[in-house]
Order: structure tokens, then C-alpha cells, then sequence
């Protein structure tokens, strides 16, 4: 066994296996290596031992000299050489691997990271465009990179398992769910004072899960290397959510946002999400925004707007809300407003719909005093729920409860006598029987999806709403897209991120949601990419109602949106994915046809031609300060004498096109280490600052209380663990600034001769 400090570069024997050093730590007494595999075990992966508790043995290097092979066997031993090959430090060493097919636009945003463009990111492509991919792709190039890198992914609750299959399938990322349920079985599988957060590399949760006191403190001192922010938009208003999002932004190191819809119209609302993780106002946000007709793909869209004509039932009651409304505007206390917003949504659902919340808010005014009108329920209306805002309908409206009852009282009557007659209901059923094809419907509201799945009753729907569990969800989703239904109705709770365009094409919406960020979510389930046909949305509008000028201020307020949101990309970022995008289908093509061999010894295939010379390909490494292994890149070297033994003299060459890459190497890294060192110099100081806020907080003890005293100990000592640790960071970054030259070594050549 040796002793001798082990450099990047040499072969060692291990458990049987022969594998490469990539790096090698000392603590103490103890020794932490890093190998990549050499046999044909162990091609192409990467293992970590400790020092002194594993036998390495370094190999000899059998002579160098080049071996002779037919040209079908060195052509498969090649392939699988150059599928591996980076040209260069930015270059993508996850991509070529992934389980997908990648168009060059998806790249830009891994790419822009390698560069270091920036450490916060936000991609807010139009729906369908694989937003999903994009961060999938820096997550597992974040990995291939720093096999020690921890990721956390924050996702809608009903979207954690399809992350963690996108990621085992698509990247070979092994990821877990850690909720509740998760956390209490990684530990019971750990020592006592292990936080399982910090042991789990790439690890999914919800915001509304994260959100809680007592999980926010056990997170309160770690640092991660990406956090992928999921439907990003639910974090820019003022909530819990948007608190324990700007949390963790501050101790990442990469910070990912995704989105299709992140303006909703607040300006206000837009600058907080795009102000996530800014620590110190020296991270600029680099924003992508491509539309279908940007990347070159056909809109495959058709929206219509399908004005439906009220029974005469229904227009009776439109005309009393409308009074009814104009009353509460003009008359009635600060949160009537709300009331009257309510209704009119509840109205445009349905008929039914309004004569329930008509008569629950009759039952409340009766039944207990109404809410003081400077008393407003926070927040006044949930947008992840898919319930009757009930509580909001006990708000104080007219100042006269007796005369609001007035009111009431035939618009309930009205709403009843319209709900035994609905026109679009009427529509529906008409749109279900001649598209003759699968089929979504939209609603707002839970109790009305009930209520239209009671009214189709003879066409057997499915349903899809906040109040299922997630075997109920995946079975009704499983059921649908097997074809056991042709209609799907869904709320939007139920349906952020859901990817059914391999099932449907057509999207009803029942009434029109109140902003672009719900309607584009909603046609976005079917537009995707991968959706072979033409997609069809259509809005039911009762005309000569509100909904027809709600509809046509959704449309100005999309235009507005539209016009405020441009992206702040780099032109020539395109040229780059372009290119990466070439070198990848390349790569992929040799991956195909190689068969991955042991490399021990170079080999040579001679080919008759009318020209005599030999091409040889050499492997350079290239090392920090330390000896690690950075980088490593295949060269070409001719030799006109066409020899089929690498000439010494030739290593000249070999040296001075290694100085070239370690040059070029270092002038692509510049500006991501720079970016890196002050990103990890904000995040020491984010954590001073925790540590300082905790301990104010928690040293606040009874008498003879010492339980918030040993709390504000077992923190502080995180912290200061995690600061640490980032310390060691900003040393290895120093490190990586001073590049040498490291192992150089010929792998195959290929002689051409008459």
C-alpha cells in the first residue's frame, strides 16, 4: 500500500478495480480520494474512498507504446474515447447522457451557468417548452461537476414524484421526496442530532411543506449549491411562502426559477420574485423568455372565444348582481368589494354556483355579526384552493343588513330559477358530442366541478380537484390518459403541471379566469411540446354580461404583461447552444456505435491511403493549486512520417498545445470563479447574519430555563459549521484560480499509408 501522497492523474488498484485519481483531500489522520473508473467494470463512473480504511495500491503503466489493432476495433474503442471528449471548461458533461431530446434553446440556461452569467436564473418559456429540462439539465451538469453538490427542489406538493421520475429517468439523478413522512425515515435510519436535510444530495419538497416554523429551523444553517424554485409565481405576493422562499434563496449558490406566467399585472409582485436570492444587489437576474415562434416551433394553438347566449332565466339574474354590485361599490363598507368580486366570479361559473354562495352568505350575515369593516380576512383569498372563498362571504356589505337581505333574497331566487336552465351547460354538453375526442373542462371552483360532473353524468367524467389524495389524483390522471374517459374536469388547484398533451388536445374553460397566469397554465396542459396536433382552447363567455368585458381586460392586461417582460439574454448565448447543440448530437452518435474498453495501453489502426502521416490523440488533464483534476480535453497531434510509434519528439507539441488549453481553461473559468467567490463571500455573511437574528431570538429563556439556551447553542454551532464550510469553498476557489499542467497521455493514434 502506498503512502506517498497520491496525485490526480495516477492509476491505483481498488477492491480489484483499476481507477484514475480525480483528487485527493487530507484531514489529519484521514484521506479522502476521489477516482474515476478504468476498467470495463467501472467506465465511466465515479467513487470516493477514505484513507486508511481501503487498500490502494498504485499500477505500474505497462509500456506506453502503441498496439496494433484491426481498424473495426480501434474504431469502437475511438468512438467511445471522443463521445466523452469536452472541448472546452463550458462545454456539457451531463448533457450528452440525459435520456431526451434536447433542442439547442434548452441548453442556454446550463450554459449561461457554466459561464458564469449569473447565479440566479429565471426561465419563464411559454407553457410546454420544458422548463423541467432546462433546470433538470443544470441540476445533473451541476453533479457531474461537483459529485458532492446538494440540490433542493421546491415544487408543488402534486408535482414532487413526477420530479424525482423526470430526474431518475431523464438524468440518472437519484432525488427524494422529504416530507413529513420522508424525514422521519431517513431519521430513523440516522444517529441521534443528524439533520437528515443535510445528508440527502438532491432532495424535493413542497413550499408549503418548507413554509412550516419547525422545518424552517431545520434549515436555517445549511447551504445548498442549486434550489430550484417550481411555479415560481406563487412565490411574488407577501406570504409565508414568499418568506421561506427568500430564506433558502439566500443560501444558494444557484438560484432556479420556473415559470410560464411570472407577471400576473402587479409590477410590485414581479420585482419581489425577480429580487429572489439578490443578497447584496450585485447578482443580476438572467431572465429567459421564448415563445414557441422564437425557437422556430410551430404555434400549434387556436384560441376561440365562444359567446354564449343567456336563457332568459339567466339574464333576469346577471341584471340583479349587476344592481346588486353597483350598490355594494357605491354604498357599502371597505370589504364589500371583495363580496361583489366573489359573486361575479361565482356567477360566471355557473347559475348554481351563485345561488349556493348566495345563500351561504345570507346564512352568515344572519347567523353571527359580519366582519367590522377595517377587519379583513388575511389572506382574503387562497389561490392554490379550489373551495368557496366561504369565509370572505361573511364580510360586511351594505351598511343595512336588513336591506342587504332585501337584496339577497331575490337574487337567490333568481340564481335558482337560472340554475335549472344553464346555457352553458347547454354548450358544453354540445362541444362534448361533436368533438368526438378527449376533452378537458376548466373550472374555478370544486363545488361546481361536482356539479358538472352530476349534469354529464351520461358521459362518465373523470374529476380532478384540490380535495383528492394523491392515489385518487394519479388514478383519475392513469384512467384518463389509458382512455378509459374522453372528459377530464379539473380545477386549477389540481392541475399546475400536469402533462396530458399526449392524451388531448382540447381545453374548455367554463367561465375565464381572472388572470393571464391561470388561462396560459391551463391551455399549457395540452401545448406542449411533443403535442402532434393542433390545440384548440375555448372560452365560454355569457354575452351581454360582465364576463365579456372581464375578457376584455384579460386580453389588455396579457398585452400589458407582455410589453413590461423582455428577457435579458446574451445573443450570442444562441450561437453557443447552437454549437454545444451539434457537438452533443456528434457525441451522442459515437456513443451509439462505441464499446466502452480499458484504456491501459494505446492502440493504433494503419489505413492505406494515398498520403502517409499519422494522426495521435492525447488526453490533458489540467489541475488546480492542489492537484485536483479540473478539466480534462482529447488533442490532435500530426506526424507526417505516418510512424506507427509515438516519436518523443512530437511530446513537444503535445506541451505546447497543452499550455493552449490550460490558457483557454483559465480564461472560461475567470469569470465564473469570480462570480462564485462573491456569491460564497454573500452567502457567509447571509449566515452571520441568521446566526446573529437566532440567537436574539431564542436567548430569551424563563428563570432556570436552560432549554433555549442549549437551542440557540445547537444552532449556532450549525451555523457555524456551515460557515466553515464555506470557507473551505472560498479556499478551493482560490485554488482553482492557479491551473497547471497535469497528466498528458496518448490514447490512440491512426496511420495512414500507401
Amino acid at each position: 500500500m502506498s503512502h506517498v501522497p497520491l496525485r490526480a492523474g495516477c492509476r491505483v488498484r481498488i477492491r480489484g478495480e483499476q481507477w484514475r485519481v480525480a483528487a485527493h483531500s487530507s484531514f489529519d489522520n484521514v484521506s479522502i480520494v476521489d477516482v474515476d473508473g478504468c476498467d470495463a467494470a467501472n467506465q465511466g463512473t465515479r467513487a470516493r474512498f477514505i484513507l486508511p480504511f481501503e487498500r490502494i495500491d498504485r499500477v505500474a503503466l505497462r509500456s506506453s507504446a502503441p498496439r496494433v489493432v484491426t481498424l473495426a476495433r480501434w474504431q469502437r474503442t475511438a468512438r467511445a474515447l471522443l463521445a466523452d471528449a469536452l472541448p472546452a471548461w463550458t462545454s456539457l458533461r451531463a448533457a450528452a447522457r440525459a435520456d431526451l431530446t434536447i433542442l439547442p434553446f434548452q441548453l442556454e440556461p446550463a450554459i449561461a451557468v457554466t459561464r458564469g452569467d449569473a447565479c440566479r436564473v429565471l426561465i419563464a418559456d411559454e407553457v410546454g417548452l420544458g422548463k423541467t429540462i432546462q433546470a433538470g439539465l443544470i441540476v445533473a451538469e451541476t453533479i457531474a461537476r461537483a459529485p458532492d453538490a446538494r440540490v433542493l427542489v421546491i415544487s408543488p406538493a402534486g408535482l414532487r414524484e413526477q420530479w424525482r421520475g423526470e430526474l431518475r429517468s431523464r438524468f440518472d439523478v437519484g432525488a427524494e421526496v422529504l416530507d413529513a413522512e420522508g424525514l422521519a425515515r431517513a431519521a430513523a435510519q440516522l444517529v441521534p442530532g443528524v439533520n437528515p436535510w443535510s445528508i440527502q444530495p438532491v432532495a424535493i419538497t413542497s413550499i408549503d411543506y418548507v413554509k412550516r416554523p419547525e422545518v424552517m429551523r431545520s434549515l436555517e444553517a445549511l447551504t445548498w449549491d442549486v434550489v430550484v424554485f417550481d411555479e415560481a409565481h406563487a412565490l411574488a405576493g407577501r406570504s409565508d411562502r414568499a418568506t421561506a422562499a427568500a430564506s433558502l434563496a439566500r443560501r444558494a449558490r444557484l438560484v432556479v426559477m420556473l415559470t410560464a406566467t411570472p407577471h400576473s399585472g402587479d409590477d410590485e409582485a414581479f420585482a419581489r420574485l425577480c429580487g429572489l436570492g439578490d443578497l447584496t444587489d450585485a447578482f443580476p437576474l438572467l431572465t429567459f423568455h421564448r415563445t414557441r415562434f422564437a425557437v422556430g416551433l410551430p404555434h400549434g394553438r387556436r384560441l376561440v372565444q365562444l359567446r354564449v347566449r343567456p336563457a332568459c332565466e339567466e339574464d333576469g339574474m346577471h341584471r340583479a348582481l349587476d344592481r346588486y354590485v353597483e350598490r355594494l361599490t357605491n354604498e357599502g363598507a371597505p370589504g364589500a368589494l371583495l363580496v361583489a368580486s366573489i359573486l361575479t366570479r361565482r356567477a360566471c361559473s355557473s347559475a348554481w354556483s351563485l345561488a349556493r354562495s348566495v345563500e351561504r352568505r345570507m346564512t352568515l350575515l344572519s347567523a353571527t355579526p359580519p366582519l367590522p369593516r377595517d377587519q379583513l380576512p388575511l389572506p382574503f383569498i387562497d389561490a392554490g384552493t379550489d373551495e368557496e372563498p366561504a369565509h370572505e362571504l361573511g364580510i360586511a356589505g351594505l351598511r343595512d343588513s336588513v336591506e342587504e337581505m332585501r337584496w339577497l333574497r331575490p337574487l337567490l331566487e333568481l340564481a335558482s330559477a337560472a340554475s335549472a336552465a344553464e346555457s352553458k351547460l347547454r354548450a358544453l354538453r354540445r362541444l362534448i358530442r361533436r368533438a368526438r375526442e378527449p376533452v378537458i373542462v376548466f373550472t374555478e371552483y370544486r363545488d361546481t366541478l361536482h356539479h358538472l360532473a352530476t349534469e354529464l353524468a351520461d358521459v362518465a367524467p373523470l374529476q380532478l380537484h384540490g380535495g383528492l389524495g394523491t392515489r385518487e389524483r394519479l388514478d383519475a390522471l392513469r384512467r384518463f390518459t389509458s382512455g378509459e374517459a374522453m372528459v377530464l374536469l379539473a380545477t386549477d388547484a389540481a392541475s399546475e403541471g400536469l402533462n396530458l398533451h399526449h392524451r388531448c388536445r382540447l381545453v374548455v374553460n367554463l367561465e375565464l379566469p381572472w388572470t393571464p397566469l391561470r388561462l396560459e397554465q391551463r391551455i399549457g396542459r395540452v401545448d406542449r411540446l411533443g403535442q402532434p396536433r393542433r390545440v384548440h382552447a375555448v372560452q365560454l363567455v355569457a354575452a351581454g354580461t360582465r364576463e365579456e368585458s372581464m375578457a376584455a381586460r384579460l386580453d389588455e392586461r396579457s398585452g400589458r404583461i407582455e410589453a413590461a417582460f423582455a428577457p435579458s439574454v446574451d445573443p450570442r448565448l444562441h450561437r453557443a447552444a447552437d454549437e454545444e447543440a451539434a457537438r452533443l448530437r456528434i457525441s451522442r452518435s459515437l456513443a451509439r456505435t462505441a464499446r466502452s474498453t480499458p484504456a491501459h495501453r494505446p492502440m493504433i489502426a494503419v489505413i492505406g491511403s494515398d498520403r502517409t502521416e499519422t494522426i495521435w490523440a492525447l488526453r490533458l488533464s489540467c489541475c488546480d493549486a492542489a492537484g485536483q483534476s479540473l478539466f480534462e480535453t482529447i488533442a490532435a497531434i500530426r506526424d507526417e512520417r505516418g510512424r506507427v510509434l509515438f516519436d518523443p519528439v512530437l511530446n513537444d507539441a503535445g506541451v505546447v498545445h497543452h499550455d493552449r488549453v490550460l490558457a483557454a481553461t483559465s480564461d472560461a473559468m475567470a469569470p465564473w470563479l469570480t462570480l462564485a467567490t462573491r456569491r460564497e463571500e454573500a452567502i457567509v455573511d447571509a449566515l452571520h447574519e441568521s446566526h446573529a437574528r437566532l440567537s436574539a431570538a431564542l436567548l430569551q429563556p424563563g428563570l432556570f430555563d436552560r432549554r433555549a439556551e442549549r437551542a440557540a447553542a445547537t444552532q449556532a454551532a450549525r451555523v457555524d459549521e456551515a460557515v466553515a464550510k464555506s470557507r473551505l469553498r472560498l479556499e478551493a476557489l482560490a485554488r482553482w484560480r492557479r491551473l497547471s499542467r497535469d497528466e498528458r497521455m496518448l490514447v490512440f493514434g491512426i496511420a495512414f499509408r500507401p
